[in-house]
């Protein structure tokens, strides 16, 4: 009888624990990762903590935009990020997925920053359809950066002309 309380009480606990860590990962709660929103602006603020980090956007218009990293502070510094990797004043690119509630909220997969250059350098992506293109036509970013990309602006209007309405490079939301 103790053994198959302990049991239960072992399992109990597994659920209760497990289900809690799961409801707070799902991002399909929060955002609609069905579709994608490109912001562009400057990057005016900055959280850059567990268990998620966010880069406040400011558009052009005045419009603030908190958009959250996928993964933990932790994780993004294990990649190579520090907080001068995008540091704030810098002009960005963002695409990501919008908050299901429709406030100015999304969980962001790629960022572009612009260079003084007329290039960008590029952070995320993963599997999107364009990143093996981009890989392609890019070189790694010397700030250590695992995910990081950095394009001219050549590689810049290919990209667009491949993948004009795909993820950063659609056309922005008025």
């Amino acid at each position: 009888m103790r053994h198959k309380r302990l049991l239960l009480g072992a399992g109990l606990a597994a659920l209760l624990y497990g289900t809690a860590g799961t409801a707070h990962h799902t991002a399909s709660a929060f955002y609609d990762l069905g579709k994608k929103i490109s912001v562009e602006g400057r990057v005016t603020g900055m959280k850059l903590a567990n268990p998620h980090s966010y880069y406040r956007v400011t558009t052009d218009s005045g419009e603030d935009w908190a958009m959250e990293a996928g993964g933990s502070w932790t994780q993004l510094q294990k990649l190579g990020y520090s907080s001068e990797t995008i540091p704030e004043g810098a002009r960005v690119r963002v695409s990501g997925s919008p908050a299901r509630d429709g406030k100015p909220i999304a969980r962001y997969d790629t960022i572009a920053v612009y260079r003084e250059d007329g290039g960008i350098d590029l952070y995320g992506g993963g599997r999107a359809a364009w990143a093996a293109r981009a890989r392609e036509l890019g070189t790694p970013c010397t700030n250590g950066v695992a995910d990081c990309l950095t394009l001219d602006a050549k590689a810049i209007e290919t990209l667009q002309e491949e993948f004009g309405n795909v993820g950063v490079w659609s056309p922005l939301d008025e």
